[in-house]
């Protein structure tokens, strides 16, 4: 056994040796230098066990239960709604559309605002560097943890078995999804800032929290509204889908119109929320440009 070791310890210095042989060039001034090892083949022999683990969990076994020749056969479809969806567009419908839009606009921007005034201090008490010698970081970060692993659209579907069906589940879906990130990004900004100014503050006397708002929230200010409005732009997208487990907005008509098969519908309620999507992301882009 110590025999096979010892070929084997040796073949793996010789492959060694042979490697910086290999990656070692002559400058014209006779100076040796060597190339920085190739990661290239190491890189690309994961990447092709993720893909094919994954193919063989997911593409595989819905080969395996529908067949090739099901998919083939159900690919048209997907050009007959659209055909449909462009073809039998209901322009007029666009006066139904503008309600539950509103609705979802609301429990947007009211989740947004609610979830972030939650996530401050909550972010406070989660930097390590700001709470320091205790465990009270560590809880919340494992809190903030669970309460990320789940979507607004789980949050939505398990608040509609407990309050019912209506935008106020919605609403609290939003909140909860918007204060998860918003903490999770504002501590981890939190923590690369420079303490300076907060000890000199909290050295005069101050408290932590007046300690924290006169000197560290300068700072962040930028980054805050900057994470706020791309959150703002999430939870519009989000919200359009809350519909479909009750929670009212534009979602709500979007999914009896697809029950329907009301595609021309369909398209109108699309297109409004595309252009309401729009406008907002381009907003949203002009005002993180003037924070940064």
């Amino acid at each position: 056994m110590k025999i096979l070791c010892s070929k084997i310890i040796n073949i793996i210095n010789t492959l060694k040796t042979k490697s910086i042989q290999n990656r070692t060039l002559v400058l014209s001034d006779g100076t040796l230098v060597t190339k920085p090892k190739s990661y290239t083949l190491l890189y690309t022999l994961i990447l092709l066990f993720i893909f094919l683990y994954f193919w063989n969990l997911i593409v595989s076994a819905f080969f395996q239960r529908f067949g090739f020749q099901f998919f083939i056969s159900r690919i048209p479809n997907f050009f007959t709604i659209l055909n449909l969806m462009v073809s039998d567009i209901n322009f007029s419908y666009f006066e139904r559309v503008i309600d539950p839009l509103i609705i979802t606009i609301q429990i947007s921007l009211l989740g947004t605002f609610i979830g972030t005034l939650l996530a401050l201090p909550i972010a406070f008490l989660a930097s390590q560097n700001l709470i320091k010698n205790s465990k009270i970081p560590i809880v919340i970060k494992f809190i903030l943890s669970i309460i990320r692993t789940f979507p607004t659209l789980v949050y939505a579907l398990i608040f509609s078995f407990i309050f019912g069906f209506g935008t106020f589940i919605g609403l609290l879906a939003t909140i909860i999804f918007t204060f998860g990130i918003i903490t999770k990004m504002m501590y981890e900004v939190i923590e690369t800032v420079d303490l300076g100014p907060f000890v000199a503050i909290e050295s005069t006397g101050a408290n932590k929290f007046t300690s924290f708002r006169t000197s560290i929230i300068p700072q962040v200010s930028g980054r805050f509204y900057s994470i706020i409005l791309y959150n703002f732009e999430i939870n519009l997208r989000a919200s359009a889908i809350l519909g479909f487990v009750g929670a009212g907005g534009i979602g709500l008509i979007l999914n009896d119109q697809m029950s329907l098969k009301e595609y021309g519908n369909v398209s109108m309620i699309v297109l409004s929320l595309l252009l309401v999507v729009i406008i907002v992301e381009n907003i949203s882009r002009y005002v993180r440009g003037k924070l940064t």
